[in-house]
């Protein structure tokens, strides 16, 4: 998956997931200190999601940055052993001892995770 797609994967993921809560795209463009149309260009995958974004997003859709990613890294596996990033990233949380499944990373732990991501998505696009 290049950039962009991932990029538009997480843009849908977190549509679905104001739609399915049943809140506007203002209140969202509000939590993260955006116009509407701005947010609107987010959601459609023309303007990418920077870290902080997303973490205010999580907050706003009573959420956290660990289930968006999982849910956007569902389909991808580590190639090493067979195990789903999105496991990964789940087994990373629980092992955050006193934190629960709703705690808030830091900008800089979300773009590492982030960075990450995106660099096995390029390793994968060229091995094909």
């Amino acid at each position: 998956m290049r950039h962009l797609e991932y990029d538009l994967k997480l843009a849908m993921t977190i549509k679905a997931y104001r739609e399915l809560r049943q809140i506007k795209q203002s209140v969202l463009a509000a939590a993260i200190k955006v116009s509407q149309t701005t947010y609107s260009k987010i959601e459609s995958g023309e303007i990418a999601i920077t870290p902080g974004q997303l973490k205010d997003i999580s907050i706003a859709l009573g959420t956290s940055n660990f289930q968006i990613l999982a849910i956007v890294e569902a389909n991808e596996v580590c190639v090493e052993n067979y195990i789903p990033l999105s496991e990964l990233l789940l087994n990373y949380a629980k092992m955050l001892a006193g934190i629960d499944t709703k705690h808030v990373l830091t900008d800089e732990e979300l773009d590492f995770i982030i960075k990450k991501i995106k660099a096995r998505h390029a390793l994968l696009i060229k091995k094909k």
